[in-house]
């Protein structure tokens, strides 16, 4: 659109098309969230239940393999109490266009601390597999095998913790910011 007056282009917003947008950005965060959450507790049960039932059935005492197991019933046990926490409060958002994008950066936020959370739980579980390996007696090269591929899988995380997570939800942050100064 043409203004006359100040000879210049005078762009108009959608509001139905951005309500939209942003509906399905909210939708889509929780569909993510919800999987990520599911995928976390179902493969550390499996994982850690696996790894304690095994100990368990040869008898094995070393304590670093008891641990890994332990510490992955305990982060599936973690992501099923946040998870929890967040649809308690998934309800408490307002039905308008603001309200929905506060819900979709909510869920960007969570999802950022979550994959945080996982950063964290990833070195852990790392020492502990090194630690396992190397009580074990494993030779050198696996143990070199073990820490490289952790350290691989540690820079991926954080790769895809800042350009994805955190990345989503700044352009979530910024969205809002432009809708605040429009208004």
């Amino acid at each position: 659109i043409w203004n006359e007056q100040d000879q210049q282009h005078q762009y108009v917003i959608d509001e139905q098309l951005l309500q939209e947008n942003i509906q399905r950005k909210k939708r889509k965060g929780s569909r993510f969230v919800n999987k990520m959450e599911w995928a976390m507790i179902f493969s550390n049960l499996l994982a850690g239940g696996s790894i304690i039932g095994m100990n368990m059935i040869r008898h094995n005492t070393h304590p670093y393999v008891s641990a890994l197991g332990a510490v992955m019933l305990a982060a599936a046990v973690y992501v099923l109490i946040i998870r929890q926490k967040r649809l308690k409060n998934e309800n408490r958002f307002d039905r308008t266009m603001l309200g929905d994008l506060d819900h979709a950066i909510n869920n960007a936020n969570y999802r950022a601390r979550l994959s945080y959370s996982m950063l964290i739980y990833w070195i852990l579980f790392s020492l502990l597999m090194l630690g396992t390996a190397i009580l074990e007696g494993w030779s050198v090269m696996q143990v070199t095998g073990i820490a490289v591929f952790c350290i691989v899988v540690g820079l991926l995380g954080r790769w895809e913790h800042k350009s994805w997570h955190v990345a989503n939800k700044k352009r979530l942050e910024a969205l809002k910011s432009k809708l605040m100064e429009a208004v």
